[in-house]
């Protein structure tokens, strides 16, 4: 399960093509410890923080697929300021000429059938999640007894898949489920957008989940 932890499509990302944007290599000696290390890994990792009309968030940016399919992951993230909605962009993006070239032969050896990625959105065993609005939207329910729900663009397929949670102090993993964005680069520029919002019943107010927890 520590391999399969530090795959790319282990975290809430994208992962292209059902490959990690890094490999493990050889074992070595870190800090005391035996470890796998990465290699093949991004060279170039950006973040720029946003602070415009009243929303916050950042961009932040990676190379790791560079090399292999000329494409750069690009994540924008917001939040509004009362913190009910959380709005998010994944681009993947042939930038430089040279890049539009490795794109291009990927394309070739693919039939023109594009590449195909993934956007995962891992959620805690405690959220109760399930696919609304006719397939087109998420619910969550969280403990505290607020709703969460998830939208897209519907430049993808959305679907409600099984996934494991890691937890200190336990041997075998939780089993829970992940939120799926599916869909195909075509393009030197390909992008999905999704949101995550408070259902509009909920209230603004957040309720510390380990202290209620041990109230009577």
């Amino acid at each position: 399960w520590r391999r399969a932890g530090r795959a790319t499509a282990s975290h809430s990302t994208l992962a292209l093509d059902g490959r990690s944007s890094a490999q493990l290599g050889r074992r070595a000696l870190v800090g005391g410890h035996e470890r796998e290390l990465l290699h093949g890994g991004p060279k170039d990792v950006r973040v720029q923080f946003l602070v415009e009309s009243g929303v916050y968030g950042l961009v932040a940016g990676h190379d790791g697929y560079l090399s292999s399919y000329g494409l750069t992951h690009i994540r924008r993230v917001e939040i509004t300021p009362n913190g009910r909605s959380i709005s998010g962009e994944d681009t993947l993006a042939a930038i430089e000429p040279a890049d539009q070239k490795a794109f291009d032969a990927m394309m070739d050896r693919l039939n023109l059938q594009g590449v195909r990625f993934k956007v995962h959105f891992h959620l805690h065993p405690d959220v109760d999640a399930e696919l609304d609005m006719g397939g087109a939207a998420v619910s969550m329910a969280l403990k505290s007894g607020e709703i969460w729900v998830f939208r897209h663009d519907g430049t993808a397929r959305l679907s409600l898949e099984p996934s494991v949670y890691l937890e200190k102090g336990r041997l075998k993993p939780r089993a829970t489920k992940q939120v799926v964005l599916s869909a195909t680069a075509l393009e030197y520029a390909t992008r999905i957008r999704w949101s995550l919002s408070k259902a509009q019943f909920t209230p603004d107010a957040v309720r510390d989940l380990n202290r209620d927890d041990d109230l009577p």
